[in-house]
């Protein structure tokens, strides 16, 4: 009987060991292949393997990386999900270990609304000063690279942002809290939607002579200066931009800064030009160095009047009602007047001849539209000056006002001819649009108690991490005053598993979620 007994304990033993390196196995294979029926039965097998929630927890944070190529810019190639392939462009510095995180910068770049990818993207890149920064840091670089219908703050664009960053985490030992995003111009207009859309993945922004209003008027989003207490931002402006000047552009960081904002702002003399804000950079690098990302501040607020917009963190608003406002609600807004100067149009990169060739024009009340120009006209004088590159333009540009008279020499079909028009009028508007109700949340969490108020809120989600509370014990929910929660929430295999290939986040690895829809 005793020898029964040993004989069967060995077996139980041979079994489980046989099963756990199956999973183990298995969960090597899932995190390498893209999501499909192969990937769901992966998830199935693993779930029927039935290891312990922490031993899948600790195999994500393990994972191995592959040596590689260093000290080089690799031109890539991605499918964004409208089906068209576009490239970007990665730097590995010289220092990367892939048994050690290596942070990442993700550089946004200007002009995204030309009609064609830039020609050279990693001629482009390698000729930036990040890379010789990151370098001398031991940061990766990111650059993607966008175009009209897939710029910065439209689906296409953002998807593709947030898609490369999570390529990068698969391909390299990338520190998930040490990644940002920024850029100048359109890139910097970029950091400040990110921020205040989708700041999850990062752990500082980058703005450099930007518009926090960019990302809801071009992209018709709905964006809240609320949400900028959950990051930092670097921000730059410049006297003399002729898009967005320092006297108009402090204002909004100042409202920005009232509703909670933690921006270090830097006023700068020069003209909308990167190399104006250029010996920012070390300065810059040392600031995002020192603010690695807090995964799980004991402190959320969010607003989004959109469900794709609602998840910061460890909370997520999915239902907005159409209810009075709390009385604590304010909505952080001012009134702005539109006094830059915009021609209207995107340059032919390829052009070079004599002139700016027209490529594209803009959308919206422009010049260029006003006065006629089309694509594959050449400008060869504004007003009486000569034009034969993007610098004369430039010069031209300079000596305009808005509701001034300008005229246009052009080449069309071999003939030259004269264009005339004004330049629209100042114009106001609302920094931020506003087309819908909003809702918020203000929430906290201590000793597995969340304290939630809510303004507007029909739906919202609580997800849960082990680091944050302790899973053994009754999660209780507080809103308005009134417990709507009080139960144990038990980690679950498949909602890891999928948290994490969706996001591939190591450090943000979320065990399940409570969803909670309070009473009216």
């Amino acid at each position: 009987m005793f020898r029964f007994l040993i004989a069967v304990a060995c077996s139980i033993f041979v079994a489980t060991g046989i099963q756990a390196q199956a999973w183990h196995d298995q969960f090597d294979t899932l995190i390498k292949i893209p999501p499909g029926p192969e990937q769901e039965k992966l998830i199935a097998d693993m779930v029927a393997a039935r290891p312990a929630w922490q031993d899948v927890m600790g195999k994500i944070r393990s994972i191995s990386f592959p040596d590689t190529t260093k000290g080089q810019a690799f031109l890539r190639q991605t499918t964004c999900i409208d089906g068209v392939t576009r490239p970007y462009v990665i730097y590995v510095p010289t220092t990367y270990d892939p048994k050690t995180p290596a942070p990442m910068l993700v550089i946004l770049h200007g002009s995204v609304s030309r009609p064609e990818i830039m020609p050279d993207p990693k001629g482009w890149a390698e000729k930036t000063v990040y890379i010789p920064l990151a370098e001398k840091y031991g940061w990766f670089v990111l650059f993607p690279m966008g175009q009209a219908k897939a710029t910065w703050w439209d689906e296409v664009g953002m998807t593709n942002i947030l898609t490369l960053v999570r390529t990068a985490k698969i391909d390299f030992n990338i520190d998930d809290d040490k990644v940002y995003l920024g850029g100048f111009s359109d890139g910097a207009s970029a950091a400040f939607l990110f921020a205040m859309t989708m700041p999850t993945d990062f752990a500082a922004f980058l703005a450099l002579n930007g518009h926090m209003g960019v990302g809801s008027e071009d992209g018709d989003l709905p964006t809240y200066a609320a949400n900028f207490i959950n990051s930092s931002i670097y921000a730059t402006t410049t006297d003399r931009d002729q898009l967005y000047p320092t006297a108009q552009m402090e204002r909004t960081i100042a409202m920005a800064s009232k509703a909670g904002a933690k921006i270090y702002y830097r006023r700068l003399e020069g003209e909308h030009d990167f190399g104006a804000v250029k010996g920012e950079l070390p300065a810059i690098f040392d600031f995002l160095e020192k603010r690695p990302r807090n995964s799980l501040p004991d402190t959320i607020i969010w607003e989004t009047a959109v469900a794709g917009f609602g998840v910061c963190k460890w909370l997520a608003i999915d239902e907005v009602t159409i209810d009075e406002p709390a009385g604590w609600y304010v909505d952080y807004n001012i009134a702005m007047v539109d006094s830059s100067i915009t021609i209207g149009f995107q340059p032919a990169d390829s052009f070079s001849g004599a002139g700016v060739m027209v490529a594209a024009l803009a959308d919206g009340d422009y010049l260029a539209k006003r006065i006629g120009l089309k694509s594959g006209d050449i400008i060869v004088k504004g007003n009486d000056s000569t034009i034969t590159n993007m610098e004369d333009l430039t010069r031209f540009k300079n000596t305009l006002h808005r509701g001034g008279d300008v005229s246009m020499t052009i080449k069309r079909g071999g003939n030259e001819m004269l264009l005339q028009g004004r330049m629209p009028a100042p114009e106001n508007y609302f920094l931020f649009y506003r087309k819908h109700p909003s809702a918020v949340i203000k929430a906290s969490f201590s000793n597995n108690q969340f304290d939630i108020q809510g303004s507007r809120v029909g739906a919202f989600r609580i997800l849960l991490n082990p680091d944050m509370v302790d899973l053994n014990k009754n999660v209780t929910v507080i809103f308005d005053g009134e417990k709507i929660f009080d139960a144990r929430v038990a980690p679950d295999i498949k909602y890891i598993l999928r948290d994490y290939l969706t996001n591939r986040d190591r450090k943000l690895v979320f065990a399940n979620e409570v969803k909670l829809r309070p009473a009216k």
